[in-house]
């Protein structure tokens, strides 16, 4: 099990990311730390004014005491420093929370900013264990300790441990201000008091605050497993519920039911270890105190029948004893707090930054970046491209592959499940950075990977397997590539994309939502609505990944609208196409075909390579002997 806790190093560099944070929020954070400072002298007080009034108004006539004016100076001293530590209470409260908030805010926007906009798909398909382990030798080593990219690992940063950052710098620092005030103050109080009983007051203190240490290891060590075990358990219930088809198909509902009972039941024994110690400890510390303020008492009768306490006197020390065990537990649980959130923070860091970038990485990433003109780029060029994923470096899915997809051309990738197409379009459309070669554009010979995003996006398109299609309308879901686009636009591209029979059957038109992941509409309808936003961004290629499953007769049309669009200069312009297919219909269109096997590629026109015994495509279709 892996340990929870940082090391010298890492704690430092986080409290000085966190510092910097707390910086910009240093007017609420001064103004709430002074109201802290000034409601816990106000805490202080009290028991001296308590004891004070108790002692005059016990007074009795034989006695020399305080006049009527000096107790309602009393009560009156009093009173204002109950508004005042009530006042100071609620200005600490306000500002402090004010602090928090800001601060969780802007690290829940830079960290969303990061996955959104830094990490690359490799970092999403790998699970984020991707980049450089410092403790592993020889590349290609990946960061075992990496935050997990599932979305419910994602979710859990952005919610629990950005919160437990935030108040890590603010309420949390504010309380060990505030114990660390009130161990002071009711310590000095106390001292002033009568010596002798504090000695016998705070004789328990070290036996508590060795059980303290302990049992904070401890707990730490269980809520580090129960967290694990919870994270595991939410990632499981996404899987289950996002393949809620497959779970239903397979008649598995009732042991996945079952798993995730028996991982629930590990994280309630997990806390349920934690909770009997903490338990333990608090009983422990309640009998400790008790039998010290039993002592107390006991010690503090004989010293008001002595004469050498008053009853008031007695009460103060009494309510500081109060106060200082206050204190004590808080400092414990304050640190306990802000390791916790040390931790958390760490998390959300290491995230923010991602994985450690390569040397070309590197050298892209400080490159500055290009724009191009999207209808001055006439064709596409793969030049001795090679890729490995990073998870798997010795695994090479692609070597030396090149290829040119020109403006009006379709290029059809065939090749076995796995052999690298998807790949090829990741590429393409640079989601995913080739290890060797390039990507040329020509004729300015620009590198591809060179562009600024927004270049790229205008000059690819891409419409995947299964087109994701967000919970809302259809204009809202086509107009997702390009959010400025008019209705006339908009209308346009669903009319080459041949969307308005179905839309038509809704009265809501355009209006009407879709579902979650379009499930209100067929598979043939979502491909439609994907080339409609592919074509909305008016890109000069466009890359459509064919399902591996049959299409339906509307998606097997939206896939030969698709061909039209690029090859018939719908919108004004001719599109390159890059097919990725396992259709022997679909490979009949294409201008070049591109075979794939074992990372390596074979080129020709599809009636060359048919009609090749030899070539690697009759290989992969041997039905094409009998159409030859």
């Amino acid at each position: 099990m892996k340990k929870a806790g940082l090391n010298k190093e890492a704690k430092a560099k986080v409290k000085a990311r966190l510092n910097d944070e707390a910086k910009a929020e240093r007017v609420p954070l001064v103004v709430g730390t002074v109201a802290m400072l000034a409601s816990s002298l106000a805490n202080q007080a009290l028991p001296k004014l308590l004891g004070r009034l108790l002692d005059e108004k016990s007074c009795n006539a034989n006695q020399t005491c305080s006049t009527a004016s000096g107790s309602l100076t009393a009560a009156t001293t009093l009173g204002f420093v109950v508004v005042s530590g009530g006042f100071a209470s609620f200005l600490r409260t306000t500002m402090l929370n004010q602090a928090q908030d800001n601060i969780a805010q802007r690290l829940r926007t830079k960290l969303f900013s990061a996955v959104l906009k830094d990490r690359d798909m490799e970092w999403f398909i790998s699970g984020g264990k991707v980049g450089k382990d410092t403790k592993a030798k020889g590349d290609g080593a990946v960061d075992v300790d990496a935050p997990s990219s599932s979305p419910g690992a994602i979710s859990a940063i952005l919610t629990e441990d950005v919160n437990k950052a935030s108040e890590s710098v603010t309420t949390v620092f504010a309380n060990l201000l505030r114990s660390c005030s009130s161990f002071s103050f009711a310590t000095y109080h106390m001292l002033m008091l009568n010596p002798t009983l504090f000695g016998l007051s705070v004789s328990v203190v070290p036996v508590i605050g060795t059980a303290a240490i302990v049992l904070n290891k401890f707990v730490k060590k269980v809520t580090s497993r129960q967290r694990e075990c919870i994270e595991h358990a939410a990632a499981f219930a996404e899987e289950r519920i996002t393949n809620i088809e497959a779970v239903k198909l397979s008649n598995r509902e009732k042991d996945e039911v079952q798993k995730y009972i028996h991982m629930q039941e590990e994280s309630v024994q997990l806390g349920r270890k934690a909770s009997v110690a903490k338990g333990s400890f608090m009983g422990f510390m309640f009998a400790s105190a008790g039998g010290a303020l039993y002592a107390v008492f006991n010690a503090g009768g004989k010293a008001v029948a002595d004469g050498r306490m008053t009853n008031g006197e007695l009460t103060s020390f009494a309510t500081y004893s109060f106060l200082l065990g206050l204190g004590t537990s808080g400092i414990f649980r304050a640190l306990g707090e802000s390791t916790q959130g040390l931790v958390c923070a760490d998390r959300v860091f290491r995230m923010m930054d991602g994985p450690a970038k390569d040397e070309s990485e590197e050298k892209l990433v400080s490159s500055a970046r290009k724009s191009t003109d999207v209808d001055e780029i006439d064709s596409i060029c793969f030049e001795n491209v090679s890729f490995a994923y990073k998870s798997s470096p010795e695994k090479t899915v692609l070597k030396d592959v090149s290829f040119e997809i020109q403006k009006g051309q379709v290029v059809c990738i065939v090749g076995k499940n796995g052999s690298g197409k998807s790949t090829i379009g990741s590429i393409l459309a640079g989601l995913l950075l080739p290890r060797d070669g390039s990507i040329t554009l020509k004729p300015s010979g620009t590198d591809f990977n060179e562009l600024e995003r927004e270049a790229q996006t205008s000059l690819v398109q891409v419409i995947p397997q299964h087109p994701a299609l967000f919970d809302a309308s259809i204009r809202e879901n086509v107009a997702y590539s390009n959010p400025g686009a008019s209705d006339e636009a908009i209308k346009e591209v669903l009319e080459i994309a041949n969307c308005n029979d179905f839309i038509s059957k809704h009265d809501e038109g355009i209006n009407f939502r879709v579902g979650r992941n379009g499930m209100k509409l067929s598979g043939g309808q979502r491909q439609r609505l994907a080339l409609a936003r592919a074509l909305l961004g008016n890109p000069g290629y466009m890359i459509l990944d064919e399902p591996a499953s049959a299409l339906d007769k509307e998606g097997e049309q939206a896939l030969v609208d698709a061909i039209h669009a690029c090859k018939n200069e719908s919108g004004g312009k001719r599109r390159g196409l890059l097919l990725i297919t396992h259709k022997t219909s679909t490979l009949r269109t294409a201008d070049l075909v591109v075979v794939l096997k074992d990372g390596q590629i074979e080129k020709g026109t599809f009636a060359d390579l048919s009609q090749n015994r030899r070539s690697s495509l009759r290989q992969l279709m041997p039905e094409l002997e009998y159409d030859s």
